[in-house]
C-alpha cells in the first residue's frame, strides 16, 4: 500500500524523559533546540510528583520569529489536557510556572542561581514580550481556583460560609477550633483576602495581605466586615503558627480595642499626625509614655520623632513600614498619653508666600505627557516606561538608592470569565491609582494586558503597602455604572532593586512571577522575597 512520506521535521522532537522535575538547564536546552529548528515543536516530559500522570512541556519558535511559545499539557493521546500556553523568552518565568504547577511552590533553591545571572534567563527575540493567549488561559495553572482576588473560590463549594457582621473573627476561629475541623478558612473583606489552615481544630498556617503566621492573625482580627468560606479537608504543608488560638485571640482583642479607639479619635490613613508639644524633652517623653501600654520604648521614640504634622499616616508607614501589630499600640499610647494630635490638614507652613512664582509651561508638559502615553487610554506606554526604568537603574548605580516595581492586572469577573474594564471604569481606576501615588511615581502600561508602577527610592515593604492602599481605593466603591466593586478582579506582584535582584530584566521577571503566584493562589498581593522564603513569618 502506498503511504506518503512524513517529513520528520513536522514531528515533535521529544527530548529524553526526565526522572524528576525540569531544572533550568532543561528549559535552556529546550529553547536552544527550538531556535535551531524553528517551526518544530520541542517536547520534554516527566511524571507529576507522587503520581503516574504524564506532564509535557512543549516549546515552539515560529518561522516568522517572535517570542517562543510554551505549552504545558497533562495526560496522553486522547486524554491530553492543556494546562496553560504562554509566549515568553523569560526562562525564569517559564521554570517558575512549571514548578508552581507541579509543587505549588516557586523558585526552588536548586534553580535559584538561574535568577542570579549564572544562566541567561532572557533571550533577545527583538520583540516586546506580550500575551498571545488570553488571561483566562493562565487559570489552568491551578485547575481549582480562579487566580484573582474576590472570585471567592467560586469554582468550589464551601461547607460553611457566612458574614463577619454576624460572626466575628475571634468567635469564628474558636468555633472551628472547638469543632476540631480540618480545612481552609478563606476570608474576603472586599479589599483583601486571608487564608487559614486547620488540622483537627489546630491552626497551623495563616496568611493575610502579604503577612504570614501570627502577624496575619493580628491583621485578620481587626476585620469587622467581609465574607468567610470554609473548605473542608484542604491542607497546607507550611507551619507558621505556634501559639494556641485562645492566646492569639487575647492578643488580638487588645489590638481590636486599640484600633477602635484610634478610629473614634479620627485616625485614618489620610490623617495628619503632629506632636502636641513640639519641644518636649526625651525625659518628659519617657515619663509620659510610661503611663501607656507596654510597648518597646525605642520604637515609640523613633515613631514620635518623625512626626511633623506634614505627613499622613500612610506617608509615615510608607517611609517606615510597620505591621498593624506594631504601629497601632504605638499610636494608641501616643494618643492616650496626650502626646499627639490627629488632624485633617497638613501643618506645613508656606515659606514661599512672599515670592512671585516663575511661569511654568504647563501646556508643554502636558504635550510631552501625551507623547509618552498611549492615545487609547492616556496611560504611559510600555516603551516609555522602559526609558524611565533605565533612568532609575542608572540613578541606582550612581547613588545606591533602592527602587521597586508593582506589576498588576485589573479585570471584571462576569459570567465566570474575566473581562477588560470599560474605558470609563479604567479612567476612574487610573484617577484613584494616581491619587494614591506620589508625583515622582510612574504609572504605565506593562506588556499587553498588565500595568506597572515604578517607585523611586522605595523598598519593597513600602511598595507592598502602596499596593494595599491602591487595592483599598479601587474596591471602596464601584468604578462606574458598568463596574461592580464586588466583581473587580485584581492581582499584584512586587519586586525591588537591589533587594531581589541587580538587573532590570530580572526585576520585571520577579514582579511578573509574583503576580502569577497571586493569580494562582487567589492572594491579592505577593512579594517576590516571600516566594523565595515561603516558610518565614
Amino acid at each position: 500500500m502506498y503511504r506518503p512520506k512524513v517529513d520528520p521535521n513536522s514531528l515533535p522532537l521529544r527530548l529524553p524523559r526526565l526522572e524528576s522535575l525540569p531544572a533550568s538547564k532543561d528549559i535552556t536546552e529546550m529553547l536552544q533546540q527550538a531556535q535551531k529548528t524553528p517551526g518544530r515543536r520541542i517536547e520534554l516530559s516527566w511524571l507529576r510528583p507522587n503520581t503516574d500522570v504524564n506532564l509535557a512541556l512543549v516549546c515552539h519558535v515560529s518561522l516568522q520569529g517572535g517570542e517562543p511559545i510554551w505549552q504545558l499539557t497533562e495526560g496522553l493521546n486522547r486524554a491530553l489536557r492543556e494546562i496553560w500556553t504562554y509566549p515568553s523568552g523569560d526562562l525564569a518565568l517559564i521554570l517558575n510556572l512549571v514548578t508552581a504547577e507541579c509543587t505549588g511552590d516557586t523558585l526552588p533553591l536548586g534553580d535559584s542561581a538561574m535568577l542570579g545571572g549564572t544562566v541567561p534567563t532572557r533571550v533577545n527575540t527583538n520583540t516586546s514580550s506580550s500575551y498571545s493567549t488570553s488571561f483566562l488561559g493562565l487559570q489552568a495553572t491551578t485547575g481549582q481556583r480562579v487566580p484573582v482576588i474576590n472570585a471567592s473560590r467560586s469554582t468550589k463549594i464551601a461547607t460553611m460560609e457566612g458574614d463577619l457582621t454576624d460572626l466575628a473573627v475571634p468567635n469564628l476561629l474558636q468555633s472551628i477550633s472547638m469543632g476540631k475541623m480540618t480545612g481552609c478558612l478563606f476570608v474576603d473583606n472586599g479589599q483583601s483576602a486571608s487564608e487559614l489552615f486547620f488540622e483537627d481544630g489546630t491552626l497551623s498556617h495563616a496568611t493575610a495581605l502579604d503577612l504570614q503566621g501570627e502577624q496575619a492573625i493580628m491583621e485578620l482580627v481587626t476585620w469587622e466586615k467581609g465574607k468567610f468560606y470554609f473548605y473542608r479537608d484542604e491542607k497546607s504543608t507550611l507551619k507558621t503558627i505556634v501559639k494556641r488560638i485562645d492566646v492569639l485571640m487575647m492578643e488580638g482583642l487588645t489590638l481590636v480595642d486599640q484600633s477602635k479607639s484610634l478610629m473614634a479619635a479620627g485616625l485614618k490613613m489620610e490623617a495628619y499626625i503632629d506632636k502636641k508639644v513640639p519641644l518636649l524633652s526625651e525625659q518628659d517623653f519617657e515619663k509620659r509614655i510610661s503611663k501607656g501600654a507596654p510597648v518597646d520604648m525605642a520604637q515609640q521614640k523613633a515613631f514620635y520623632l518623625q512626626l511633623d504634622g506634614c505627613e499622613t499616616l500612610f506617608d509615615l508607614l510608607r517611609k517606615r513600614p510597620m505591621v498593624k501589630k506594631e504601629w497601632v499600640p504605638i499610636l494608641f499610647n501616643l494618643l492616650n498619653c496626650d502626646l499627639i494630635t490627629i488632624n485633617k490638614k497638613s501643618a506645613k507652613d508656606d515659606r514661599t508666600a512672599g515670592l512671585e512664582s516663575t511661569a511654568i509651561d504647563v501646556v508643554a508638559i502636558e504635550r510631552v505627557n501625551k507623547m509618552l502615553a498611549r492615545p487609547d487610554t492616556g496611560i504611559m506606554s510600555y516603551p516609555s516606561f522602559h526609558y524611565f526604568l533605565e533612568q532609575e537603574f542608572q540613578r541606582h548605580k550612581l547613588y545606591q538608592t533602592p527602587y521597586s516595581v508593582i506589576i498588576f492586572e485589573m479585570w471584571n469577573w462576569h459570567n465566570n470569565q474575566l473581562q477588560p474594564l470599560t474605558p470609563s471604569s479604567l479612567q476612574e481606576a487610573c484617577t484613584r491609582i494616581k491619587s494614591a501615588t506620589r508625583s515622582l511615581d510612574l504609572f504605565a502600561h506593562f506588556e499587553a494586558l498588565s500595568y506597572v508602577i515604578l517607585l523611586p527610592n522605595t523598598e519593597t515593604p513600602a511598595a507592598a503597602m502602596l499596593a494595599h492602599r491602591i487595592l483599598e481605593m479601587l474596591r471602596m466603591r464601584q468604578l462606574g455604572p458598568d463596574s461592580n466593586a464586588d466583581t473587580l478582579a485584581l492581582a499584584f506582584g512586587v519586586a525591588g532593586m537591589p533587594e531581589d535582584c541587580k538587573d532590570t530584566g530580572l526585576l520585571l521577571s520577579a514582579a511578573k512571577a509574583s503576580k502569577l503566584v497571586a493569580q494562582r493562589n487567589n492572594y491579592p498581593i505577593v512579594m517576590f522575597k516571600d516566594m523565595q522564603n515561603p516558610t518565614s513569618t
